[in-house]
C-alpha cells in the first residue's frame, strides 16, 4: 500500500492489546527463514482451529475486502496478510467494531510467508491492486511473480480461486501472460465491474476516473 496515500502519513489509533491478540500476528521474513517450523501454517486449523475454507487476502491494506468477505460469510476464514502496520491497524479496528471472529491479519512481506502454505488448503486467494513494480519485463522479477503464483496454485484446493486486479495496463498484461500462459489456471468467467469485489485502492481509482482490470481464474 503505498500509492495515492504513504502509510506513515495516516493517522490511525492502535488497537487496545486484548484486541491486537485476537487478531494480529507479527512475522518476520528472517524469522521463518531461520526456524520455519516455529510458525504455523496458513491454514483454517493452524490459525482458526477449524476446517473451514480459508480466504486469503495477499496485501490487503485497510481490510476492506477482508472484513467484508468474513462478515458476508460467517462460514468460511479470512487471512489478510499486509507489510503496513497502519493499515492493518485500521483493518484490525473495522474487524473488531464488527464484532467478527472468522478473520485474522499477519503483518510481512507475504513473499517470505509462501513456505507457511500449505497444499491445497486455501480456496480463493486475492491478489488486488498491488503497487504496480516498473520492471515488467524483466526475466528475474517474472521469475519470481511466477513463483509466487505457482506457489498460490498448488495451496488452492480444487477449483480454488485466483482473482487479480490493477489499475495498471502493463501490469495487467505481464500477470495476464504468466496466469494465462505459463500456469495451469482456467479463466473464470468474473464481470469485475459487478463482482462486489470492493477494497479501498478499487475506490480510490474510480473515483478518479480509472480504468480497473480483473482476472479471475480456477485450478484445473
Amino acid at each position: 500500500m503505498a500509492r495515492g496515500r504513504h502509510p506513515s502519513r495516516l493517522y490511525i489509533d492502535p488497537p487496545e492489546p486484548q484486541v491486537a491478540k485476537k487478531y494480529l500476528r507479527y512475522w518476520y521474513g528472517g524469522d521463518i527463514i531461520r526456524e520455519p517450523d516455529r510458525f504455523p501454517g496458513l491454514t483454517s486449523p493452524d490459525l482458526f482451529g477449524n476446517c473451514n475454507p480459508l480466504e486469503i487476502d495477499f496485501g490487503c491494506g485497510m481490510g476492506v475486502l477482508s472484513c467484508n468477505r468474513a462478515q458476508q460469510s460467517p462460514a468460511i476464514n479470512v487471512l489478510g496478510i499486509d507489510v503496513s502496520q497502519k493499515p492493518l491497524f485500521c483493518a484490525i479496528n473495522d474487524a473488531h467494531h464488527r464484532g467478527l471472529d472468522n478473520i485474522k491479519f499477519v503483518r510481512g512481506n507475504f513473499n517470505a510467508l509462501l513456505p507457511l502454505l500449505k497444499s491445497e488448503t486455501v480456496s480463493t486467494a486475492y491478489y488486488l491492486f498491488p503497487n504496480p513494480p516498473h520492471d515488467y519485463f524483466h526475466q528475474r522479477a517474472n521469475t519470481g511473480r511466477k513463483r509466487f503464483l505457482e506457489t498460490l496454485y498448488s495451496s488452492l484446493v480444487k477449483d480454488g480461486r485466483l482473482v487479480f486486479a490493477t489499475d495498471s495496463v502493463d501490469f495487467f498484461k505481464c500477470m495476464e501472460i504468466i496466469i494465462t500462459k505459463e500456469l495451469n489456471y482456467n479463466l473464470f468467467s468474473l464481470d469485475f465491474d459487478s463482482s462486489g469485489i470492493s477494497t479501498w485502492y478499487r475506490n480510490i481509482w474510480e473515483s478518479r476516473g480509472k480504468d480497473v482490470m480483473g482476472i479471475a481464474v480456477v485450478k484445473r
